[in-house]
């Protein structure tokens, strides 16, 4: 089996779920891995932006058919390492009759499973205005916990003046945040942005946490027939 994935949301954030889904392989040789096709594409237009109405530039049609394009190729299931996209899943998805993987739906089902109740929510303001996350976490039973006004800036300051530019991030921001929802009742936090995945990638976060990077790569993984590395 192969797997798609539909890049670009931001490159660094893709190169980090390759990474991911790689380490997390139970393989004994190369072949023991999983054949991917990787459609990176930075050029879709900004997923927040569209969702807080400070843009008219719809980034569905564009990510259809990328999608499409990867299900033509013959990938038995669609990776979209970007939490945001989830937004558009109905539009994403027309036309496509194999699975789209965002991480949001098994990162529910682990937190379930662990008997977690009460989970805070590190995302762009788009995922959270959107309730891409809360959604589902509260259709498994889970409350979201929404950080303060000035802690979304926070975030998203650590995604778009760090992350995306490049800038080495100040990581205490994080576990300002992780923190304050941790006081306001989270009994963990959801690293619910690919691009603070690439801050985990590259620095030591103090904390209780799960990442939506590596919940995706272990529900691909899953999909597409592979065992994960414990």
């Amino acid at each position: 089996m192969s797997l798609g994935i539909l890049g670009g949301m931001g490159p660094m954030a893709t190169a980090c779920f390759l990474e991911l889904l790689i380490d997390k392989t139970y393989a004994e040789c190369d072949q023991d891995h999983l054949e991917t096709i990787i459609y990176n594409c930075p050029q879709i237009p900004d997923r927040t932006n569209y969702i807080l109405g400070r843009s008219t530039d719809d980034p569905s049609y564009r990510m259809n058919k990328i999608a499409r394009k990867l299900q033509d190729e013959g990938v038995d299931a669609i990776a979209i390492p970007c939490v945001t996209a989830g937004f558009f899943k109905e539009k994403i998805e027309e036309g496509i009759d194999i699975p789209v993987l965002y991480g949001v739906d098994y990162l529910a089902s682990v937190l379930k499973e662990k008997g977690i109740t009460a989970a805070g929510i590190m995302a762009t303001d788009g995922t959270v205005k959107a309730g891409v996350i809360q959604k589902v976490l509260e259709e498994n039973g889970i409350k979201a916990v929404i950080p303060s006004e000035e802690d979304c800036a926070l975030v998203m300051s650590l995604i778009y003046d760090d992350v995306k530019k490049g800038a080495d991030p100040d990581v205490t921001k994080l576990e300002k945040v992780m923190a304050d929802l941790k006081a306001q009742g989270a009994q963990t936090s959801i690293l619910g942005c690919t691009e603070l995945s690439v801050i985990r990638r590259n620095h030591t976060i103090c904390g209780d946490y799960f990442d939506i990077l590596e919940m995706l790569a272990e529900e691909s993984l899953i999909a597409c027939g592979k065992r994960i590395k414990k």
